[in-house]
């Protein structure tokens, strides 16, 4: 395909992610795919993040009602453009390919090997958990708008939807099975963590009390000694 049919496929994805996650593909064109989108994802996030910024700056000089202090913070907060354009970059080019490869692969596991919900390779689950990130690519810019932040959990819903669509289509298994392996991957992924923390809290918490109770000790009479000349 090329990068106008792309782009069409990703914004269909969107609307019709039964029709348009059918499409087989290896992992590099997943990633190719992804890349793909990801540079119109990250131009719009940048574009609308330093035109915030700029609009801000701009407004600065007409808000005299502002406190002095409160216009440094501003300048402090508004001027390092720079900053917009590295998140931009970090996320759409190392944060979701990672994330993409990670989830796929946990999803793989639980629905091949534990839930048995399917016979195809990581390939297959790889895209479509690619096809599930095109919602979160496409608007990650509202990240930047203040008053439309609240959409984001709704992107996060989306997301969902067309990943277990996605999945049940690539995998050639059921909606409700595609489901119950997203459900179960979270919910191991979550137990683990807990198990993680609870690991972490138990090394932790001897240590601390140990060194609570050095200091709170005092050896007798330390506090007597008298030094002569």
């Amino acid at each position: 395909m090329g990068y106008g049919s792309d782009i069409g496929k990703a914004w269909n994805l969107l609307w019709h992610p039964e029709r348009e996650s059918k499409q087989r593909m290896d992992i590099m064109s997943s990633l190719k795919f992804y890349y793909e989108i990801g540079i119109v994802g990250m131009l719009a996030y940048v574009f609308v993040g330093v035109g915030l910024l700029a609009l801000g700056i701009s407004l600065l000089p007409y808000t005299s009602f502002i406190p002095m202090q409160a216009h440094f913070l501003a300048y402090s907060v508004f001027l390092p453009y720079y900053l917009v354009v590295f998140a931009g970059l970090l996320v759409f080019l190392v944060l979701f390919p990672v994330n993409i490869a990670v989830n796929a692969f946990l999803y793989q596991l639980v629905g091949k090997y534990l839930l048995k919900s399917w016979a195809g390779d990581y390939s297959r689950t790889f895209a479509a958990v690619t096809f599930s990130y095109m919602p979160v690519v496409l608007f990650f810019w509202l990240m930047v708008v203040p008053f439309l932040k609240v959409l984001i959990a709704v992107l996060a819903i989306w997301q969902i939807a067309v990943l277990i669509i996605a999945l049940s289509e690539q995998q050639r298994t059921t909606r409700q099975a595609a489901f119950v392996a997203w459900l179960a991957t979270l919910v191991l992924v979550a137990l683990f963590a807990f198990l993680i923390m609870a690991f972490v809290l138990q090394a932790v918490q001897p240590l601390s009390l140990n060194s609570t109770v050095q200091a709170s000790t005092v050896p007798y009479g330390a506090s007597h000694i008298t030094h002569y000349p």
